[in-house]
Protein backbone atom coordinates (compact mmCIF):
# COMPACT_ATOMS: atom_id res chain seq x y z
CA UNK A 1 0.00 0.00 0.00
CA UNK A 2 1.43 3.05 -1.02
CA UNK A 3 1.38 6.74 1.29
CA UNK A 4 -1.31 7.98 -1.09
CA UNK A 5 -3.74 5.13 -0.67
CA UNK A 6 -2.88 5.50 3.32
CA UNK A 7 -3.95 9.23 3.03
CA UNK A 8 -7.00 8.18 1.18
CA UNK A 9 -8.06 6.04 4.03
CA UNK A 10 -7.08 8.00 7.05
CA UNK A 11 -10.01 10.34 6.72
CA UNK A 12 -12.20 7.01 6.48
CA UNK A 13 -11.15 5.50 9.72
CA UNK A 14 -11.44 8.59 11.87
CA UNK A 15 -15.06 9.05 10.79
CA UNK A 16 -15.77 5.56 12.03
CA UNK A 17 -14.58 6.38 15.05
CA UNK A 18 -15.93 9.16 15.59
CA UNK A 19 -19.37 7.55 14.83
CA UNK A 20 -18.62 4.69 17.60
CA UNK A 21 -17.15 7.36 20.17
CA UNK A 22 -20.43 9.00 19.92
CA UNK A 23 -22.86 6.29 19.50
CA UNK A 24 -24.43 6.31 23.30
CA UNK A 25 -25.67 2.43 22.91
CA UNK A 26 -21.78 1.22 22.28
CA UNK A 27 -20.43 -0.61 25.11
CA UNK A 28 -17.35 1.01 26.66
CA UNK A 29 -14.20 -0.72 25.24
CA UNK A 30 -11.95 -2.81 27.78
CA UNK A 31 -9.33 -0.56 29.39
CA UNK A 32 -5.93 -2.61 28.41
CA UNK A 33 -4.30 -1.12 31.43
CA UNK A 34 -6.99 -2.97 34.06
CA UNK A 35 -6.56 -6.54 32.70
CA UNK A 36 -9.06 -7.33 36.69
CA UNK A 37 -12.43 -6.43 36.24
CA UNK A 38 -14.93 -7.42 38.02
CA UNK A 39 -18.37 -7.60 38.29
CA UNK A 40 -20.43 -6.13 41.17
CA UNK A 41 -21.40 -9.82 41.71
CA UNK A 42 -17.55 -11.19 42.00
CA UNK A 43 -16.75 -8.34 44.13
CA UNK A 44 -19.34 -8.62 46.59
CA UNK A 45 -18.49 -12.60 46.56
CA UNK A 46 -14.42 -11.32 47.31
CA UNK A 47 -15.93 -9.12 50.06
CA UNK A 48 -18.11 -11.57 51.59
CA UNK A 49 -14.77 -13.85 51.54
CA UNK A 50 -12.65 -11.47 53.59
CA UNK A 51 -15.33 -10.67 55.88
CA UNK A 52 -16.07 -14.30 56.94
CA UNK A 53 -12.24 -14.64 57.12
CA UNK A 54 -12.33 -11.41 59.61
CA UNK A 55 -15.60 -12.51 61.56
CA UNK A 56 -13.56 -15.42 62.45
CA UNK A 57 -10.67 -14.17 63.66
CA UNK A 58 -12.27 -12.23 65.59
CA UNK A 59 -14.19 -14.78 67.07
CA UNK A 60 -11.88 -16.71 67.81
CA UNK A 61 -9.84 -14.00 69.85
CA UNK A 62 -7.29 -13.15 67.00
CA UNK A 63 -8.04 -9.55 67.16
CA UNK A 64 -4.86 -8.39 65.40
CA UNK A 65 -5.70 -10.62 62.63
CA UNK A 66 -9.37 -9.70 62.43
CA UNK A 67 -8.15 -5.97 62.48
CA UNK A 68 -5.73 -6.81 59.63
CA UNK A 69 -8.52 -7.81 57.40
CA UNK A 70 -11.10 -5.27 58.68
CA UNK A 71 -8.54 -2.46 57.36
CA UNK A 72 -8.30 -4.49 54.21
CA UNK A 73 -12.36 -4.58 53.28
CA UNK A 74 -12.21 -0.99 53.70
CA UNK A 75 -9.36 -0.05 51.60
CA UNK A 76 -11.15 -2.47 48.67
CA UNK A 77 -14.05 -2.32 49.12
CA UNK A 78 -15.36 1.44 49.91
CA UNK A 79 -19.04 2.42 50.08
CA UNK A 80 -20.24 -0.91 50.54
CA UNK A 81 -22.21 -3.01 53.55
CA UNK A 82 -19.12 -4.87 54.12
CA UNK A 83 -16.72 -1.82 55.01
CA UNK A 84 -19.57 0.00 57.12
CA UNK A 85 -19.56 -3.44 59.12
CA UNK A 86 -15.65 -3.75 59.11
CA UNK A 87 -15.77 -0.34 60.77
CA UNK A 88 -17.85 -1.26 63.35
CA UNK A 89 -16.25 -4.79 64.21
CA UNK A 90 -13.01 -3.13 63.91
CA UNK A 91 -13.67 -0.69 67.05
CA UNK A 92 -14.68 -3.68 69.02
CA UNK A 93 -11.43 -5.32 67.95
CA UNK A 94 -9.17 -2.34 68.90
CA UNK A 95 -11.10 -2.30 72.04
CA UNK A 96 -10.59 -5.96 73.37
CA UNK A 97 -6.73 -5.72 71.77
CA UNK A 98 -6.21 -3.01 74.49
CA UNK A 99 -5.74 -0.06 71.60
CA UNK A 100 -7.48 2.41 73.37
CA UNK A 101 -6.80 5.15 71.07
CA UNK A 102 -7.63 3.36 68.14
CA UNK A 103 -10.75 2.40 69.49
CA UNK A 104 -11.93 5.74 69.96
CA UNK A 105 -10.93 7.31 66.92
CA UNK A 106 -12.79 4.74 64.84
CA UNK A 107 -15.83 5.09 66.96
CA UNK A 108 -15.24 8.82 66.48
CA UNK A 109 -15.00 8.36 62.86
CA UNK A 110 -17.89 5.57 62.98
CA UNK A 111 -20.10 8.33 64.30
CA UNK A 112 -19.48 11.08 62.00
CA UNK A 113 -19.77 8.48 58.98
CA UNK A 114 -22.93 6.74 59.76
CA UNK A 115 -24.74 9.11 62.24
CA UNK A 116 -28.21 6.82 61.79
CA UNK A 117 -26.85 3.67 62.01
CA UNK A 118 -28.83 0.64 63.83
CA UNK A 119 -25.76 0.12 66.45
CA UNK A 120 -24.93 4.02 67.37
CA UNK A 121 -26.22 3.46 70.75
CA UNK A 122 -23.15 0.32 71.07
CA UNK A 123 -20.90 2.52 69.50
CA UNK A 124 -21.65 5.18 72.49
CA UNK A 125 -21.37 2.12 75.03
CA UNK A 126 -17.81 1.31 73.41
CA UNK A 127 -16.31 4.04 73.51
CA UNK A 128 -17.50 4.47 77.55
CA UNK A 129 -16.32 1.14 78.19
CA UNK A 130 -13.12 2.18 76.60
CA UNK A 131 -12.29 5.07 78.63
CA UNK A 132 -14.11 3.35 81.91
CA UNK A 133 -10.88 0.99 81.33
CA UNK A 134 -8.58 3.09 80.65
CA UNK A 135 -9.01 5.16 83.78
CA UNK A 136 -8.89 1.63 85.89
CA UNK A 137 -5.87 -0.22 87.13
CA UNK A 138 -4.81 -3.71 88.18
CA UNK A 139 -4.21 -2.30 91.74
CA UNK A 140 -7.53 -0.61 92.58
CA UNK A 141 -8.05 -3.13 94.93
CA UNK A 142 -5.34 -2.72 96.73
CA UNK A 143 -4.42 1.30 96.47
CA UNK A 144 -7.44 4.13 96.74
CA UNK A 145 -8.85 4.80 93.14
CA UNK A 146 -9.92 8.40 93.99
CA UNK A 147 -6.34 9.32 94.58
CA UNK A 148 -4.96 8.85 91.14
CA UNK A 149 -5.72 10.71 87.84
CA UNK A 150 -9.80 10.58 86.72
CA UNK A 151 -9.45 12.32 83.59
CA UNK A 152 -10.70 9.05 81.67
CA UNK A 153 -13.28 8.41 84.05
CA UNK A 154 -14.93 12.16 83.63
CA UNK A 155 -14.78 11.15 79.68
CA UNK A 156 -16.19 7.47 80.44
CA UNK A 157 -19.40 8.96 82.19
CA UNK A 158 -19.41 11.65 79.71
CA UNK A 159 -19.48 9.14 77.00
CA UNK A 160 -22.36 6.91 78.97
CA UNK A 161 -24.32 10.02 79.87
CA UNK A 162 -24.42 10.75 76.02
CA UNK A 163 -26.13 7.08 75.24
CA UNK A 164 -28.45 7.21 77.86
CA UNK A 165 -29.63 10.62 76.60
CA UNK A 166 -29.96 9.79 73.68
CA UNK A 167 -30.99 6.53 73.69
CA UNK A 168 -32.66 5.24 77.02
CA UNK A 169 -34.19 2.10 75.57
CA UNK A 170 -31.03 0.92 74.19
CA UNK A 171 -30.05 -2.89 75.71
CA UNK A 172 -27.00 -1.39 76.98
CA UNK A 173 -28.70 1.89 79.31
CA UNK A 174 -28.61 -0.57 82.01
CA UNK A 175 -25.04 -1.49 82.41
CA UNK A 176 -24.31 2.05 81.27
CA UNK A 177 -26.08 3.45 84.34
CA UNK A 178 -24.35 1.59 87.08
CA UNK A 179 -21.06 2.72 86.10
CA UNK A 180 -22.16 5.97 85.72
CA UNK A 181 -22.80 5.32 89.71
CA UNK A 182 -19.99 3.61 90.25
CA UNK A 183 -17.68 6.73 88.17
CA UNK A 184 -19.62 9.51 90.07
CA UNK A 185 -18.64 7.90 93.28
CA UNK A 186 -14.95 7.82 92.47
CA UNK A 187 -14.92 11.30 91.11
CA UNK A 188 -16.67 13.01 93.70
CA UNK A 189 -13.99 11.13 96.01
CA UNK A 190 -11.58 12.29 93.84
CA UNK A 191 -12.71 16.36 94.72
CA UNK A 192 -13.09 15.73 98.51
CA UNK A 193 -9.17 14.57 98.44
CA UNK A 194 -8.65 17.93 96.87
CA UNK A 195 -10.98 19.63 99.44
CA UNK A 196 -9.03 17.88 102.34
CA UNK A 197 -5.65 19.43 100.88
CA UNK A 198 -7.15 23.11 101.04
CA UNK A 199 -8.46 22.42 104.63
CA UNK A 200 -4.72 21.33 105.24
CA UNK A 201 -3.21 24.71 104.05
CA UNK A 202 -6.03 26.47 105.63
CA UNK A 203 -7.66 27.90 102.16
CA UNK A 204 -11.19 28.22 103.59
CA UNK A 205 -12.85 29.70 100.55
CA UNK A 206 -11.37 27.14 97.80
CA UNK A 207 -11.84 24.27 100.23
CA UNK A 208 -15.88 25.87 100.66
CA UNK A 209 -15.97 26.59 96.42
CA UNK A 210 -14.73 22.59 96.20
CA UNK A 211 -17.15 21.10 98.41
CA UNK A 212 -19.83 22.89 97.26
CA UNK A 213 -19.38 21.58 93.55
CA UNK A 214 -19.19 18.12 95.22
CA UNK A 215 -22.91 18.61 96.59
CA UNK A 216 -24.33 19.80 93.67
CA UNK A 217 -22.53 17.88 90.85
CA UNK A 218 -22.66 14.75 92.78
CA UNK A 219 -25.74 14.19 94.67
CA UNK A 220 -26.15 10.62 96.66
CA UNK A 221 -22.31 10.13 96.48
CA UNK A 222 -21.05 8.91 99.68
CA UNK A 223 -18.66 11.91 99.43
CA UNK A 224 -21.03 14.43 99.61
CA UNK A 225 -22.27 14.30 103.55
CA UNK A 226 -17.68 14.66 104.56
CA UNK A 227 -18.31 17.80 102.15
CA UNK A 228 -21.30 19.21 103.47
CA UNK A 229 -18.94 18.95 107.30
CA UNK A 230 -16.07 20.39 104.95
CA UNK A 231 -18.31 23.34 103.79
CA UNK A 232 -19.82 24.04 106.96
CA UNK A 233 -16.05 24.17 108.72
CA UNK A 234 -15.01 26.34 105.76
CA UNK A 235 -17.64 29.08 105.79
CA UNK A 236 -17.08 29.34 109.71
CA UNK A 237 -13.51 29.74 109.31
CA UNK A 238 -14.09 32.82 107.10
CA UNK A 239 -16.74 34.00 108.64
CA UNK A 240 -19.98 33.39 106.92
CA UNK A 241 -22.05 32.56 109.44
CA UNK A 242 -25.16 32.08 107.53
CA UNK A 243 -23.97 30.14 105.07
CA UNK A 244 -22.39 28.16 107.70
CA UNK A 245 -26.05 27.84 109.33
CA UNK A 246 -27.86 26.88 106.26
CA UNK A 247 -25.42 23.62 105.60
CA UNK A 248 -25.55 22.92 109.44
CA UNK A 249 -29.65 22.70 108.67
CA UNK A 250 -29.24 20.35 105.30
CA UNK A 251 -26.82 18.13 108.05
CA UNK A 252 -29.46 17.69 110.45
CA UNK A 253 -32.07 17.01 107.72
CA UNK A 254 -30.35 14.04 106.54
CA UNK A 255 -28.64 11.86 109.42
CA UNK A 256 -25.37 10.67 108.37
CA UNK A 257 -25.57 6.72 106.72
CA UNK A 258 -23.17 4.41 105.95
CA UNK A 259 -23.64 4.62 102.40
CA UNK A 260 -22.23 1.95 100.41
CA UNK A 261 -20.48 3.05 97.64
CA UNK A 262 -20.74 0.84 94.13
CA UNK A 263 -19.98 -2.34 93.16
CA UNK A 264 -16.95 -2.12 91.31
CA UNK A 265 -18.39 -3.20 87.52
CA UNK A 266 -16.57 -5.53 85.13
CA UNK A 267 -13.68 -4.71 83.81
CA UNK A 268 -12.63 -6.04 80.21
CA UNK A 269 -14.44 -8.01 77.51
CA UNK A 270 -17.99 -6.81 79.25
CA UNK A 271 -19.32 -5.99 76.00
CA UNK A 272 -20.08 -8.62 73.50
CA UNK A 273 -18.93 -8.43 69.45
CA UNK A 274 -21.46 -6.43 67.76
CA UNK A 275 -23.91 -9.26 65.58
CA UNK A 276 -22.49 -11.00 62.30
CA UNK A 277 -23.53 -9.67 58.70
CA UNK A 278 -25.75 -11.78 57.60
CA UNK A 279 -24.25 -13.59 54.33
CA UNK A 280 -26.23 -12.65 51.08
Amino acid sequence: MTLTDLRRLLPAACIGLAACSSDPSAPPPNNPFKPNQSSERELRLEAEGLYKLARRALESSDFAGAIQRYDQIAARYPFTDYATQADLESIYAKYRSFDPDGAISTADRFLKEHPRHPAVDYVYYLKGLTNFERGESAFDWIVDSTKQDVGFARKAFDDFALMIQRYPASRYAGDARQRMIYLRNRIAGHELHVVHYYVRRGAWLAAAKRAERIVSDYPGSPATMEALELMKKSYQEIGLKQQAEEVEAVLKANPKSAAAPAPRPAQAGAAAAPPAMPAS
